[in-house]
């Protein structure tokens, strides 16, 4: 093949030459350029696609970082959460509560528990509670800003307030002292229900 090359005219031998530099620039192409491109794209998606995983571990460490947050500021309020309803075994401490209450605000107080009912979750039980009070406008008004001040979950879903019987005035306006007392007298019924752990 050397031979006939050498035997060619110098037009032909560069011709010859072009084409054999061309076919082995061809060859390069294909066998070296074209695989090592596949590999840069390959490698790219790669990239690519490792980026968008980083960064969508980014996004959840950042969530997850705010919520860990989050939870360090709820955490000391938990207690209070797990105080606002009452322990079916500390019964007495909710009804001497509400008799301090009355007793600060002196007020009289009758307290009617009903029956537990059953709520969405297993662990809490909803009770009825009706307080009957009587005493002047000012201290069950205290009164009701006491209850809504405890701990305790009371949700509150209807107050009437009614004259107390005895407070009628006297035609002759002959009041003593006892009297007068009594016609500033108030009665009040709260109906409310109350939330009972069960543990």
């Amino acid at each position: 093949m050397l031979e006939k090359f050498i035997k060619l005219n110098l037009k032909n031998k560069i011709t010859a030459s072009l084409g054999g530099f061309m076919m082995v620039f061809l060859l390069l192409i294909y066998f070296v350029v074209v695989p090592t491109i596949n590999d840069i794209k390959t490698m790219g998606k790669e990239i690519e696609e490792q980026r968008l995983d980083l960064e969508k571990k980014y996004i959840k460490g950042q969530s997850f970082r705010q919520l860990n947050e989050n939870l360090k500021t709820i955490e000391p309020k938990l207690d209070l959460l797990d105080q606002i309803f009452i322990n079916k075994n500390r019964e007495l401490e909710f009804v001497t509560t509400l008799e301090n209450k009355a007793n600060k605000n002196k007020i009289s107080q009758k307290i009617n528990l009903g029956e537990p009912r059953a709520t969405d979750n297993e662990n809490f039980k909803k009770i009825n509670i009706q307080l009957a009070t009587t005493g002047d406008f000012s201290g069950q008004l205290k009164y009701l800003l006491d209850l809504e001040s405890l701990n305790y979950y009371i949700n509150m879903k209807s107050l009437e307030f009614y004259p107390s019987g005895g407070g009628k005035e006297q035609g002759n306006n002959q009041s003593n002292d006892a009297n007068n007392n009594q016609n500033n007298d108030i009665n009040l019924i709260i109906n409310a229900d109350t939330y009972w752990k069960q543990n």
